[in-house]
């Protein structure tokens, strides 16, 4: 039993003591006021003192009362701010500041390789049409397109824009923070490479591009590739 259990039992019992006491009193009072024997007058002066102990005992049981529930609002406010204290520990701006540097950087690298890709685009397709060579498929607006061992490129196909928008814009969704970035209808291709990594077909990612449970999806198979290059 809690100390302030104790001290709430204590308590009741004194009242309750207290309360029968003053049946027992209002009893003899009136014997007395009846003229009965001296006797009756005699238990009434000792019920008087045994009652007035129990006062006192109330008075003692409420001061133990009001203790111990002073120390256990003490422990509860105590309890409250070792939890808080946990909580924002774990969300500090230090914490914070870590993970918006390593999101900074990996969107970073993100842009990066996009535009590599882009300039490696144009720069082969340059030299694929002055060679004359079968790889080109267009090259006139609005497409510039070639294949390299059966694999299409394409010129703005890979925009880095487009794609740090997308991370962004998919976060938002899995969060359901407002104002994502706009990223138009359907999936892109890299977002269905990322998908197929947990088992999501091309043609069901297509399907599913605009949902909120897709950014999950995303979003999981990104943390998921994570914790493996980690280990």
């Amino acid at each position: 039993m809690s100390g302030l259990t104790e001290a709430q039992q204590e308590l009741a019992d004194t009242r309750a003591e207290i309360v029968e006491m003053q049946g027992v009193i209002d009893t003899l009072e009136e014997q007395v006021r009846e003229g009965e024997a001296a006797e009756e007058a005699q238990q009434l002066a000792e019920r008087y003192g045994l009652k007035r102990l129990a006062e006192l005992r109330q008075e003692a049981a409420e001061r133990k009362l009001a203790k111990a529930e002073a120390a256990e609002l003490a422990r509860q406010r105590g309890a409250a701010e070792a939890t808080a204290r946990a909580d924002l520990g774990a969300a500090s701006d230090e914490v914070i500041a870590a993970k918006y540097r390593a999101a900074l950087a990996a969107l970073d690298d993100l842009a990066e390789v996009c535009v590599q890709r882009e300039a490696a685009v144009r720069t082969h397709l340059k030299a694929f049409a002055e060679l004359d060579m079968p790889n080109v498929v267009a090259n006139s607006n609005p497409q510039f397109i070639f294949r390299v061992d059966g694999t299409k490129f394409e010129v703005g196909e890979r925009k880095a824009q487009d794609l740090v928008s997308r991370a962004i814009n998919r976060v938002y969704a899995v969060r359901g923070l407002s104002g994502a970035p706009r990223i138009g209808i359907g999936s892109n291709p890299v977002e269905r490479l990322v998908a197929a990594r947990v088992g999501v077909g091309e043609q069901q990612a297509r399907e599913q591009s605009d949902t909120s449970a897709f950014a999950q999806l995303l979003v999981s198979a990104a943390r998921k590739g994570e914790k493996e290059a980690g280990r």
